[in-house]
């Protein structure tokens, strides 16, 4: 099976990324409602990962072009929508998809648009997307302002005082705007509560490829840390807070 060299490596992550929240299902369905998305639309989810959009696109009766460059996490994938049909995993990257002209009624991104290179991603999108096609990005984040997730961010910061979220916190519409390729820029959010075994969050933790990235080699130390913090609850299951947070777009006539 092919594996594609990516700046983000996700090989030795993968296999505790299944660990992370799901999307909130209620937003996911209210997108593919706004987006007008219907049973047997052909659709695609770019950097698919170990599937967790893939999945519910594929519950929505989808038909999905699940592309992931990284081996270990489209191995996963696989595994994960295996009871589905109308799904194809390729290894390729968002640059550069291999999927066919117009061909795609919408294009979804979950956690994995602020890893691409913008320019060369519109313009894929642009080749692929039937005319008057959609797109979607989204992420799960956080709620900082919960008490847990305040002491996780001072570990954080501890080891890395300048310790930057990237683009999957930031606001998207400015670089869909500067594309001109879009109209009608819709954001939602959702809050929801991830409900999980304590050891199975902190597995989550293994996954952050963002966090691994501006470690300094003290990734361990601080998974270590968070674990610790983690374990002063004396209940075996936790609530944490986070939002999915969607953007979405049409293309331009």
């Amino acid at each position: 099976m092919k594996h594609i060299k990516t700046n983000w490596d996700y090989s030795k992550l993968a296999k505790n990324y299944d660990h992370r929240a799901e999307y909130d299902s209620s937003i996911v369905k209210k997108i593919l409602n706004s987006l007008k998305c219907k049973k047997n639309f052909p659709v695609a989810d770019i950097g698919a990962g170990t599937g967790k959009l893939t999945k519910q696109l594929l519950k929505h009766n989808l038909i999905v072009s699940a592309v992931e460059p990284n081996l270990n996490m489209r191995t996963f994938g696989i595994k994960n929508c295996k009871n589905y049909e109308k799904i194809n995993w390729s290894a390729a990257t968002a640059e550069k998809t291999g999927l066919f002209e117009n061909s795609l009624y919408a294009v979804f991104f979950g956690s994995s648009f602020n890893v691409v290179e913008y320019k060369k991603v519109f313009k894929e999108l642009k080749r692929i997307l039937i005319k008057n096609g959609f797109f979607c990005c989204l992420w799960n984040h956080r709620d900082l302002e919960d008490p847990l997730q305040k002491k996780i961010e001072n570990i954080i910061k501890k080891y890395i005082k300048n310790y930057n979220y990237g683009e999957r916190r930031s606001n998207v519409i400015p670089i869909l705007e500067k594309s001109n390729l879009f109209k009608k820029i819709k954001y939602l959010d959702k809050k929801f509560y991830h409900s999980t075994l304590k050891k199975t969050y902190i597995e989550a933790w293994k996954s952050h490829g963002t966090l691994k990235r501006q470690s300094n080699g003290n990734f361990k130390k601080i998974i270590c840390e968070i674990s610790k913090e983690i374990n002063k609850n004396d209940k075996e299951f936790i609530k944490v807070p986070f939002k999915t947070v969607p953007y979405f777009a049409q293309l331009k006539s």
